[in-house]
């Protein structure tokens, strides 16, 4: 059998100048032959581009989102916690995060140091869990312990400066097969709230503007998200005593977001919604310092 040539086409068209007659189910059949090659060849091209690409993460955008709750159990003794979803641009995962604590409010200092008000303001103790999907690798799961203090340094009146200082014992695993890994870091915050509109006595509603600093030392360093600062600031919104709301523009740098990628720069828009469930007192007068630190995280 003589194979078939382009040209042949072109030769059946000139014979139909001439008064023959032209088959063209032998012309169709051969264009769309040509068009399916034509078509598979760039599938093939573009699977294999696909499998060779990695998205680079280098420079990223990440969206958070969480819904924050708080309940009294009495005066001093509280529970709180999140929920939240995480992605990333480019989308290599999705995070889902759930992490609880257990708060004790510090309200007297020791006879001894004659304080007016307690040194460490309150004793956080918590944990988490952290489950991400990959999109490229095998997926990871991070169980999370957490031990830490917040107290206030000596600060103009109307912009209290809460100090956060924690512990965590971080427990990663990956499902590919590999045994945990274990390691240990500090972590140091720093937080404001500015009021958006000067109010003389308290403050029960209204916008703010919540500012924070963190950083983080790795005693050993995780196979994964080893943060080293975050700058937070934000926009909130006070809608009563039980619900507030917060939306962040932060900046983070960040070692081993990926396997390939040894650190990132981050940039996270951040939704986050708060309810409080408090216990009932007895009324009480509050100062406008006192609303303004219970804005703040």
């Amino acid at each position: 059998m003589v194979p078939f040539k382009d040209t042949d086409i072109l030769v059946h068209l000139s014979k139909s100048s001439t008064g023959q007659p032209l088959h063209f189910s032998f012309v169709y059949s051969k264009m769309n032959k040509s068009i399916l090659i034509f078509f598979f060849t760039l599938l093939i091209a573009h699977i294999a581009f696909s499998q060779e690409e990695t998205p680079d993460v280098t420079v990223n955008r990440q969206f958070w989102t969480d819904f924050n709750g708080r309940k009294e159990f009495k005066e001093n003794h509280s529970a709180s916690g999140f929920i939240g979803y995480r992605t990333i641009s480019p989308h290599v995962y999705d995070k889902f995060v759930a992490f609880a604590t257990y708060d004790i409010d510090h309200t007297k200092s020791p006879k001894f140091m004659n304080l007016k008000k307690p040194l460490i303001n309150s004793f956080h103790l918590g944990g988490g869990l952290y489950y991400t999907d990959n999109r490229n690798n095998d997926n990871d799961f991070e169980f999370r312990l957490s031990e830490g203090f917040k107290f206030y340094i000596p600060s103009i009146k109307q912009l209290p400066l809460m100090n956060f200082v924690r512990l965590e014992q971080r427990f990663q695993k990956t499902f590919d097969g590999t045994s945990w890994d274990a390691s240990m870091r500090f972590r140091y915050k720093l937080s404001t709230v500015i009021e958006w509109k000067k109010r003389f006595f308290s403050f029960t509603k209204g916008a703010y503007i919540p500012i924070s600093i963190e950083f983080f030392y790795s005693f050993s360093e995780a196979n994964r998200d080893n943060d080293v600062i975050r700058i937070s600031p934000g926009l909130g919104y006070k809608f009563s005593d039980e619900w507030k709301g917060e939306f962040y523009v932060s900046y983070h740098y960040t070692r081993n977001t990926t396997d390939q990628q040894d650190g990132s720069n981050d940039f996270v828009f951040r939704l986050r919604i708060y309810k409080s469930k408090r216990i009932k007192k007895p009324p009480k007068l509050n100062t406008k310092e006192d609303d303004i630190k219970e804005l703040i995280e």
